[in-house]
């Protein structure tokens, strides 16, 4: 349901119930069809959860958006950490030792993938002795450039369990509004039957009286009327 909808959806449920039990009368006989007090005090909960569900989707998307740009920034710092140490063991290094940092095929898309060599292969950069001796990859490096891809393995579970939150708040609303939808329809066409004395009082809890006769009683009447003589 578009957010327009959402609004008026809103809007038009608090209305007829707020009406409703405002006005004596039309609270008379509404409830003379269970529609109680009461039960619209809970109908209005339908409102008041609408509007819950609606305001947490919202902040859960928000927090998704932001998990997955801070997914983005590690992703692109660790994967230039791992770029840097592996095109210089590449250029340097032999068949062996590449086998040893993991280095044997080209560097994984998927992000599992991705981490799983890219820790591989800091791992098991000390057993390669010259990326120490000639480019400066000593303990302290390697334990600095290897936590950029426990930074990236972080902001991935964290991307993930937020994309399944705000996936949850969005079924919950997508339920909200369609248990709020069902309830107005309902109320409508029970409420027509309750004043149908009085059909102007409808207009008070928002429902406009129809004035004109619907297009099944035109074509009704159109069946009725005789031919005329040609």
């Amino acid at each position: 349901m578009p957010n327009d909808k959402k609004a008026n959806l809103l809007k038009r449920a608090a209305l007829a119930i707020d009406n409703t039990l405002a006005d004596a009368q039309i609270r008379e006989l509404v409830a003379a069809y269970s529609y109680t007090p009461e039960a619209l005090a809970e109908a209005r909960k339908l409102v008041d959860a609408a509007q819950a569900a609606s305001r947490a989707q919202l902040v859960a998307a928000g927090e998704q958006q932001q998990a997955t740009a801070a997914f983005v920034q590690a992703n692109a710092a660790a994967r230039a950490a791992y770029q840097a140490l592996a095109k210089l063991a590449r250029a340097s290094c032999d068949k062996p030792s590449l086998t040893k940092l993991g280095l044997s095929g080209s560097e994984p898309q998927a992000a599992g993938a991705f981490m799983k060599a890219a820790f591989d292969l800091f791992d098991n950069a000390p057993q390669v002795p010259a990326l120490a001796s000639r480019f400066g990859y000593n303990a302290e490096k390697l334990a600095a450039e290897r936590a950029k891809i426990s930074a990236l393995q972080a902001a991935d579970q964290t991307q993930g369990s937020l994309i399944g939150a705000a996936q949850q708040a969005t079924a919950r609303q997508q339920a909200a509004f369609k248990a709020l939808d069902a309830w107005l329809a309902e109320y409508i066409k029970i409420v027509k039957v309750a004043l149908r004395v009085d059909p102007q009082q409808l207009e008070k809890i928002g429902v406009i009286a129809r004035s004109s006769p619907t297009a099944a009683q035109r074509a009704a009447s159109k069946k009725q009327t005789p031919a005329a003589a040609s």
